[in-house]
């Protein structure tokens, strides 16, 4: 009670305090508003009279009898001693565009033609001055305002006279109104485009207003608005546009002297709530040996509440206060009574349930309950999860079965229907489709049960098994893919055996060695393969697979070179049987044979062929003089039925004195698509 007396007397008192306040703040607001507001408004009208007084100037020339009479040159030292803002300077040009006046250049000079014909042609047919926006001057490649004004003679205009003034004619009128430090000021041509402002004029000027300004602009003829300048500086902009020529003149007061106002009120503000803060603080102190019988009472009210026991205290020494805090000491007990009763129920029923549900967790299952006599139908979270429904999106019996895959939708309903028949159990898989059109299998299991006023209903477990059906999937195709590898090495292990068994009839003891080697090299191969699943290699890695061993520290004995090529599967076995030949032929009787032999082998895809072939290129240097072989060795055959049998390719060998050069050729078909950064499978192509 006594803080409620405190309160109603401080509150009142604060808010009329601060109501005070924020209409000084406001009345000294709208003062700077209405201030600044006619400010502008003055300063476009003084840019209408500055711009009005070289039009009059303008008006005044065009009457030369020197255009009259077409003695241009008179009036170009006419035009020279007129005194307009500077910089400036005046033209003349036909309606058509030809340049007759330029006094910027020397008379007599050539002159190019206007390429503001759209303008000279407005001027014509309104016979009115038009004053242009900010540009670029096309001979003095200076920031410039054009004003043109007809020259009317017979009446009709036969010329159009133009003055060209630069920035800092404007620049003056901004230095006239001794803008304070801080402040902004500018004049705005009718695009919005800075022609001359008050701070950093060389940075600013011929760059656009802000968008804020510009909008407003464009929305009224004057106001103001919050805004930031372009270098950055919260203010409160006041702008007024010219009624005759469409510029404005717009000016910026920082925000920040806005801030000082409203900090004046504040700090007055603060100091009565200070003041007010210590009355408070007063009562308080009087109030609290009045409030300690109350807050003991509160506090067993309190303990009664938290289910505590009350606490026996001393007598406050009023009676009334000590008879209801015995009551409350009573109804504590009971309370605890029933309270020890009801949480043993609850925490026998808790356990019950977290049982339940982390058994339905660990096997990522949903519940779910439908009774089909009223369409009733209760799901999980984790059931509405499996049919791509979020924890709290309604899902009822009609939204599962708009849900299920059109061709799964009759099986489903007969599951169910022979279910609620037969009283038995439920267990069904079908699939899915989710909102976002994704496809899922989902497995139902449910059993029937009749509740005790006798309605039927199905209760059970519904669980996302996508990722086992996929599984089982992709096991049957990789059973397949493997069956297909299988058969595809021991085709090319019988082909190696084959010729290594007519070589040992032919009487060459070397032919088991031989055929261990090409196995090892085969093995090679295979590791090479598994190591990125069966999806091809590189043309390069396998290479080096086969030559690496033969390499010498400075890697300058062999040199491959060629785009990043990756090989399928097959291409990679055929290949590698192809490089292990020829690398052992080298070792035996080519370049690899001697310290000083070399191997280039290079590649490439060539568009001569129909369709693109790759061409591989084996070249020996260094070594023996070769001679042309009497008759077609064993690694030739097994390169050559490779190549013909397995990719359809072929072999070219040229055993010239210098060193064996052998040209193999591959169908485009062997090289294998490789997957991007995004996914998208592509070839890749790398030196």
């Amino acid at each position: 009670m006594l803080w409620g007396l405190v309160f109603a007397l401080a509150l009142p008192a604060i808010l009329v305090a601060a109501g005070g306040f924020y209409s000084i703040y406001r009345a000294d607001q709208k003062d700077t508003d209405l201030r600044l507001q006619e400010t502008a408004r003055a300063l476009s009208l003084s840019l209408d009279r500055e711009i009005d007084k070289a039009v009059l100037a303008l008006q005044v020339l065009a009457r030369s009898p020197h255009i009259a009479s077409g003695d241009f040159e008179a009036f170009y030292r006419q035009a020279e001693t007129v005194s307009l803002a500077d910089p400036s300077w005046i033209s003349l040009f036909e309606p058509g565009g030809r340049a007759l006046v330029n006094t910027r250049i020397p008379y007599g000079s050539p002159l190019p033609d206007s390429n503001r014909l759209n303008v000279l042609r407005q001027v014509q047919e309104t016979r009115k001055p038009h004053l242009s926006d900010l540009d670029v001057g096309s001979v003095s490649g200076r920031s410039r305002i054009t004003l043109d004004v007809p020259v009317i003679l017979d009446e009709k205009v036969a010329y159009i006279l133009s003055l060209a003034m630069g920035p800092d004619a404007f620049q003056t009128i901004i230095r006239d109104q001794r803008i304070a430090d801080g402040w902004n000021a500018a004049v705005l041509d009718r695009s919005g485009k800075i022609v001359a402002r008050s701070r950093s004029p060389e940075q600013f000027v011929g760059q656009f207003a802000s968008p804020y300004v510009r909008e407003a602009i464009a929305a009224a003829r004057e106001g103001h608005l919050q805004s930031v300048t372009l270098d950055g500086i919260p203010v409160r902009t006041y702008f007024s546009q010219s009624p005759a020529y469409g510029w404005s003149f717009a000016i910026s007061m920082p925000a920040s002297e806005i801030e000082k106002s409203v900090q004046r009120s504040l700090f007055w503000l603060m100091i009565l709530g200070g003041v007010i803060l210590g009355g408070i603080l007063l009562a308080a102190l009087l109030s609290r040996a009045i409030a300690k019988p109350v807050d003991r009472l509160v506090a067993a009210a309190q303990a009664l509440g938290r289910r505590q026991e009350v606490p026996d205290a001393a007598t406050t020494r009023v009676l009334e206060f000590d008879t209801i805090r015995r009551a409350l000491g009573e109804a504590a007990a009971e309370l605890r009574a029933h309270e020890q009763e009801r949480e043993e129920t609850l925490l026998r029923m808790a356990e019950s349930e977290a049982r339940l549900r982390l058994a339905l967790n660990a096997g990522d299952l949903g519940s779910w309950e439908f009774t089909p006599s009223t369409g009733t139908f209760i799901t999980s979270p984790a059931c509405r999860a499996n049919f791509g429904r979020g924890a709290d999106e309604p899902f009822s019996y009609a939204d599962l079965v708009a849900s299920i895959h059109p061709e799964d939708r009759q099986g489903q309903a007969d599951a169910v229907a022979q279910a609620v028949a037969n009283r038995t159990d439920l267990h069904v898989e079908y699939r899915a489709i989710w909102p976002d059109g994704s496809e899922r299998w989902i497995r139902i299991s449910g059993r029937t049960r009749t509740g005790a006023d006798g309605q039927l209903s199905m209760v059970g477990v519904s669980q996302d098994v996508t990722e086992r059906r996929l599984a089982d999937e992709r096991q049957a195709l990789l059973l397949h893919e493997l069956n297909h590898r299988v058969k595809n090495t021991l085709a090319t292990v019988q082909s190696v055996a084959s010729l290594t068994r007519r070589s040992a009839e032919n009487s060459d003891p070397r032919a088991w060695n031989a055929f261990i080697d090409r196995l090892h090299g085969l093995a090679k191969t295979h590791d090479l393969l598994t190591a990125s699943h069966w999806q091809g290699a590189l043309l390069e890695d396998v290479l080096k697979n086969e030559l690496e061993p033969y390499q010498d520290a400075m890697r300058q004995r062999i040199r491959l070179r060629g785009p990043r090529i990756n090989l399928q599967p097959s291409a990679v076995l055929a290949l590698g049987l192809a490089i292990h030949e020829l690398a052992t032929n080298a070792i035996k009787y080519g370049s690899l044979s001697v310290p000083d032999g070399k191997v280039h082998v290079t590649w490439a895809v060539t568009a001569g062929h129909n369709p693109p072939a790759l061409l591989v290129e084996w070249v020996e240097s260094g070594g023996p003089s070769v001679k042309q072989p009497e008759r077609q060795g064993f690694g030739t055959k097994l390169i050559q039925r490779g190549l013909a049998q397995q990719l359809g390719g072929e072999i070219k060998l040229d055993f010239a004195p210098g060193g064996v050069r052998c040209v193999v050729t591959f169908p485009i078909t062997t090289l294998a698509p490789e997957l991007s950064e995004e996914g998208e499978p592509q070839k890749r192509y790398a030196s």
